[in-house]
């Protein structure tokens, strides 16, 4: 029994040893963090990420009254009441127009009233208005729009607004918190919380992508509102979600700021965005592929050379391999997309190439894109969201309309409701002179009315049915 009584007391004792220790161990643990095996504890020590914020209210009470909502108006056209071809071919029933609205956010990005937004918030819109955080109301004109990038630039008549600085979305990092806010499903001024899930991502919605990713919520109406980092700055602009539905998974997608800054330069000075051009066909290349074309591994392959484009004329070749820009790598295609579009026409690029295993140089004299000439025409022919369509007349076109002038501009099209119905514009009506001064392109017809200011009114000389008649045309606000 005594000898029993000895055991339990030693085995009592080393339990109560060992328990001492293992707390000991697992407080050791718990004070110093996980306990690494020493071959791990000799690597570099990684700095620890910032903590959580405590509350977003500061940065909240900062930035939201430059979130604003975007509301815009626009004009479709339906055939029939019946929505169908064989009823309107059958009856010969003419096109009706109806008036549609829809809305989205966007934000203020300057105290003069410069808002920015996405283009397919405000695209082939008639008239655009703005809700401020105190539900006053503007009627926003539209500076430019980049279907590209789908951004858009809005400015409304107003001073000392509160805006939100354009930060350096270059610097976010994966993992940093950041607040979305807009107005999902029409709810006003919504803030949500979440971190950048990733960069750069391609997801063949536009020309020019390089979207950042995050798990806060963006649903519709969100699209044009800003995405903020912990400063209070914007480095994104809310576009797109990934959803096998129609809300939010986690998978949202913000346009970054530095895209956006070209953008935003471009239309205030010269109303469209200009990029420049190669006139090169380029595509990402695999291992595999490099092998088989006795190349290095990395860089952008050419696939084709357009005839007298500024690559052909510096001397660069199919198959060519491009591996560096004024000197930076190149990584992608989406890469080098970016930095061609983002040189000035007339700069002068040093391309590196690989042309098999010579590595060769080259300078490039960048141009603009040909189809920025084809853009701005069709840019042009929305004379100034006017709410009709004009056509250069010619003898052709005068012959298929039954014209007597082969003067000025042909009116094709009236968008009901738009300015143009309101003062009387009728399809088939030849614009002949704004203000005493012929016109005899739609470029110059609105570099005519760009020069007068909104709510002014313009004498318009029309020919109607052979006769010339004058109309008061009053410029909408």
């Amino acid at each position: 029994m005594k000898k029993t009584g000895l055991i339990a007391g030693i085995s009592f004792l080393a339990g109560a040893l060992f328990f001492a220790l293992s707390f000991g161990f697992l407080q050791h643990t718990a004070d110093r963090g996980t306990v690494i095996a020493p071959e791990v504890a000799r690597a570099e020590t990684v700095a620890p990420a910032p903590a959580a914020p405590n509350s977003f209210v500061a940065i909240v009470r900062k930035v939201r009254p430059a979130v604003v909502k975007v509301v815009s108006e626009s004009v479709v056209q339906r055939r029939s009441m019946f929505g169908d071809d064989f009823f309107d071919q059958f009856f010969n029933a003419p096109p009706r127009q109806e008036r549609r609205s829809g809305s989205g956010s966007g934000f203020f990005i300057s105290a003069d009233g410069y808002i920015l937004t996405n283009n397919h918030v405000v695209q082939d819109a008639v008239k655009v208005k703005i809700l401020d955080i105190d539900k006053k109301e503007y009627t926003a004109k539209i500076i430019g729009t980049d279907p590209k990038t789908d951004l858009a630039l809005l400015k409304i008549g107003a001073q000392d607004v509160p805006f939100i600085p354009l930060g350096d979305s270059n610097a976010i990092e994966v993992g940093e918190w950041v607040l979305a806010i807009g107005n999902p499903f029409n709810q006003d001024l919504t803030v949500t919380s979440g971190i950048i899930s990733a960069k750069g991502r391609q997801l063949g919605m536009a020309q020019y992508e390089d979207f950042l990713q995050t798990d806060a919520a963006i649903n519709m109406g969100n699209s044009g509102g800003p995405l903020i980092n912990m400063r209070g700055e914007a480095i994104g602009i809310n576009s797109t979600i990934l959803t096998p539905s129609q809300g939010s998974i986690g998978i949202g997608f913000a346009i970054p700021t530095n895209m956006a800054k070209k953008v935003v330069a471009d239309l205030k000075t010269k109303g469209k965005v200009v990029r420049g051009w190669f006139g090169i066909q380029i595509q990402d290349i695999s291992e595999g592929d490099a092998k088989d074309l006795d190349l290095p591994s990395g860089g952008v392959l050419v696939g084709r050379v357009e005839d007298g484009s500024p690559a052909q004329k510096a001397g660069l070749k199919r198959y060519d391999l491009i591996v560096a820009i004024n000197g930076r790598a190149v990584k992608s295609a989406a890469d080098l997309q970016m930095e061609i579009a983002n040189s000035a026409p007339g700069d002068e690029v040093a391309v590196t190439v690989y042309r098999g295993k010579e590595k060769q140089a080259f300078k490039v004299k960048v141009t603009e894109s040909p189809d920025a000439a084809r853009e701005q025409a069709a840019e042009a022919s929305r004379s100034l969201n006017l709410g009709m369509t004009l056509t250069k007349n010619t003898p052709a076109l005068a012959r298929e309309y039954g014209l007597k002038t082969s003067r000025g501009l042909i009116v094709e099209n009236v968008q009901r409701g738009g300015a143009a119905a309101e003062n009387g514009i009728r399809p088939g009506d030849v614009i002949l002179a704004v203000n005493r001064t012929e016109v005899d392109g739609v470029e110059e017809f609105k570099r005519l009315l760009a020069s007068r200011r909104a709510g002014s009114t313009v004498l318009l000389l029309v020919n109607r049915d052979g006769d010339e008649v004058y109309l008061r045309f009053e410029l909408p606000e």
